[in-house]
């Protein structure tokens, strides 16, 4: 009888040990989704935000979006686009599941953020672009927060620093493209280096980055002032000297 105790002991402990990291790793759904407009049409580049998380992301072409490592339980949803109402739902994820949400928005008149909301913004852009703030406040390189790109009003991404000391913009095959001033030594067109969400971007173009969807800029001139996270790994005279554009894409919320 002992003996047959024990082996059940054993099972039953066995059953638990297993069970513990199944549980454990079934903390996480996926939410998937589709925005529309009044008329049933999926509206594009609507973002959805997991309130009180840095989780979000943008609807595609046909409206849908899909928000993976999502946690279990209550959230609140939000989902927002200049000229619709903003709005938020309530969902309970459950574990392991793929839950699914289906939100229609009503166009509206686009409205400026009061005060509250833009000081929520920047709490939480310094909040997740604290290395953006920091290189900012050393003052090597040039630096555009989203209140100094709305304020200039720009139809599109060479506009925003147009008017940057050493930065030229030109029309090269009837595209426009950013130069930074040449250093002695470096001869023929020389593009800056591309950096989007700290990835380096090859052959990217302004025209490639709206204005609406970018957060901050920093411009830098040369290989004295280029941080090293966003310098080449393999530096020539050429790629030390021709710059880099880093931008941050649009925050939640923001």
């Amino acid at each position: 009888m002992g003996k047959l105790w024990m082996r059940r002991a054993a099972r039953v402990a066995v059953m638990f040990a297993i069970g513990v990291p199944l549980v454990a790793q079934a903390q996480t759904t996926t939410l998937v989704g589709l925005i529309r407009d009044s008329t049933g049409h999926g509206i594009p580049g609507v973002e959805v935000w997991l309130r009180g998380s840095d989780l979000f992301t943008h609807t595609n072409d046909a409206g849908g979006f899909r928000i993976p490592n999502s946690p279990v339980g209550a959230v609140k949803v939000s989902v927002r686009r200049m000229g619709f109402e903003q709005t938020t739902v309530d969902l309970n994820l459950r574990a392991g599941q793929t839950d699914s949400l289906i939100v229609a928005l009503s166009a509206i008149a686009a409205t400026l953020p009061g005060v509250l909301v833009e000081d929520e913004a920047m709490t939480r852009s310094k909040r997740l672009l604290a290395g953006f703030w920091e290189r900012r406040s050393r003052g090597f390189g040039h630096f555009y927060t989203r209140a100094q790109i709305e304020e200039r009003e720009a139809h599109d991404f060479a506009d925003i620093v147009r008017m940057t000391p050493g930065i030229s913009v030109l029309n090269v095959n009837g595209r426009k493209v950013i130069r930074f001033s040449r250093s002695p030594g470096i001869r023929g067109d020389c593009p800056p280096q591309y950096w989007v969400d700290g990835m380096r971007v090859e052959n990217a173009s302004p025209d490639e980055f709206p204005p609406q969807d970018v957060e901050a800029i920093e411009l830098y001139a040369g290989s004295a002032t280029i941080p090293p996270q966003f310098a080449p790994r393999i530096q020539t005279i050429r790629t030390q000297t021709c710059g880099a554009v880093v931008i941050w894409t649009r925050l939640p919320g923001t």
